[in-house]
């Protein structure tokens, strides 16, 4: 059974297998302690140079690339004119890719939705300090290469390279690590794994196929919501129709012209996983999924406060996932340093987190319970 849910805000202004890349070129307070939003600045030569990436599929979707074209000129159209796109971003919507490999849509959703978020104030003091500022999160990139008529498998080679600096040096930056290990294997797949620090203390464990969790000695269990056959939201408990509009709209995308449809809206109910404690205090909820190289999976908390979790990368090998909060600040990353056999899913990784963010219970649970979501994003089921 699932409890109640304070009622969800909108986001910013909006509502909230396996395959070779390619680039698609722009043709033209709280839980975890309170932090000011720390999103840099953009400018019109920036958008210009954005490409983003798109599986070699058509059948994979994304945003129609024309449209999305289009909207990255006016918009750096009117940042070169000393004007707010504010208007522009807020109004635009994009149609599904038909026949045609489509952009990226959790990389445009994200570099929209921080220029949204930086549109209508400057830049705080102290920003420069932020040690995460300039690390790239979603599948797009600043190319800095000039000549845009180099063929699509120059600019593959561009993006992976950034991504295996990246990976590379991912324990350059200061922040708390962690592990996230196997430790017991049953059956093959079933075991498991712990959440432990750089000097092997365990703070965190999850039986991966018995819903069992555990952090500093508390255990945590996992509801699901009671949705009946061709029911509507308002006969659901509080707060479930909003967790579920909003997983379709991350799932959708932030700017599609898509409306969602009352069986669309049971179906992402259906998915919501709610996590309690002993007493059945509810600590957060789940929402979405990491597959197929789509990342609209959501961790949401009784106040509202979210974390998205976004990836860079072309293979298991250089990708990097990023937790990010509502307010866009980068909160903990992610990388794969060890893969079982047959299963992304089963493998090891390293976490690191924002020096300035607390490790607390309510952190570390999130952190568990997504850990295992970079490796299924490059499994197709």
């Amino acid at each position: 059974m699932i409890r109640r849910v304070a009622a969800i805000p909108p986001e910013s202004a909006r509502p909230g297998g396996r395959g070779a890349f390619v680039l698609l070129r722009s043709k033209a307070h709280g839980w975890w302690g309170s932090l000011p939003s720390i999103i840099p600045s953009v400018n019109g030569a920036e958008v210009r140079d954005t490409w983003f990436i798109s599986n070699s599929s058509a059948l994979l979707g994304g945003y129609d690339p024309g449209e999305v074209d289009d909207l990255l000129r006016r918009v750096a159209a009117e940042l070169d004119a000393g004007r707010s796109a504010r208007p522009l971003i807020e109004n635009a919507t994009f149609r599904s890719a038909t026949g045609e490999k489509g952009c990226d849509i959790d990389a445009v959703d994200w570099f929209l939705d921080q220029i949204l978020r930086c549109s209508d104030r400057s830049e705080p003091a102290g920003l420069s300090a932020d040690p995460w500022r300039d690390l790239a999160v979603a599948q797009y990139t600043l190319s800095g290469i000039s000549d845009r008529t180099q063929p699509p498998k120059q600019l593959r080679k561009y993006f992976a390279e950034e991504c295996r600096s990246a990976w590379r040096n991912f324990g350059q930056q200061p922040g708390t690590y962690l592990r996230w290990e196997q430790v017991n294997r049953l059956r093959g797949h079933i075991g498991e794994f712990e959440l432990r620090t750089a000097d092997q203390q365990t703070i965190a464990s999850m039986f991966r196929y018995a819903g069992i969790f555990k952090v500093a000695g508390r255990s945590f269990a996992v509801n699901g919501p009671e949705i009946p056959a061709r029911s509507t939201a308002d006969s659901w408990a509080p707060g479930i129709a909003e967790l579920a509009a909003r997983s379709w709209r991350d799932n959708t995308g932030h700017y599609a012209a898509e409306t969602m449809k009352n069986s669309e809206q049971r179906d992402k109910a259906r998915g919501i996983s709610e996590f309690v404690d002993e007493n059945g205090t509810p600590i957060l909820y789940t929402t979405g999924a990491s597959f197929w190289h789509r990342t609209h999976a959501r961790v949401t908390f009784p106040d509202q406060q979210s974390l998205r979790f976004l990836v860079r990368g072309t293979m298991l090998r250089n990708a990097i996932m990023t937790a990010v909060d509502q307010a866009g600040n980068k909160v903990a990353r992610y990388r794969i340093t060890r893969r079982y056999w047959n299963s992304s899913a089963m493998a090891d990784a390293e976490v690191a987190v924002h020096p300035d963010r607390k490790l607390t219970d309510e952190l570390i649970l999130a952190i568990t319970i997504s850990s295992p979501w970079l490796g299924t994003y490059f499994h197709r089921q």
